[in-house]
């Protein structure tokens, strides 16, 4: 019985941290989208389905292909910053 007791409480302690990353990652994807809604074309959203990192690492590369493709101008780029805190 107390083996018993001892396997569950080991498989929780192993699937409850790793249940909590999983939200918590779908979360933030979701938000992204979210607040993004108007930003991302079919394209970025596939993308972001499929993007390997982070959500955060996401949008960071959004804010950076922003400004490449603006020239550096930050003021053109203020949704991919706001997204990210």
């Amino acid at each position: 019985m107390q083996k018993g007791v001892i396997r569950v409480a080991v498989i929780l302690a192993i699937l409850v941290p790793i249940g909590f990353a999983i939200f918590h990652e779908m979360s933030a994807r979701t938000a992204i989208q979210h607040s993004l809604i108007n930003s991302l074309d079919a394209n970025d959203t596939a993308a972001l389905q499929a993007w390997p990192g982070s959500a955060e690492s996401f949008v960071a590369m959004l804010h950076d292909r922003c400004m490449r493709a603006h020239g550096g101008d930050a003021a053109a780029c203020t949704r991919y910053q706001v997204a990210t805190k």
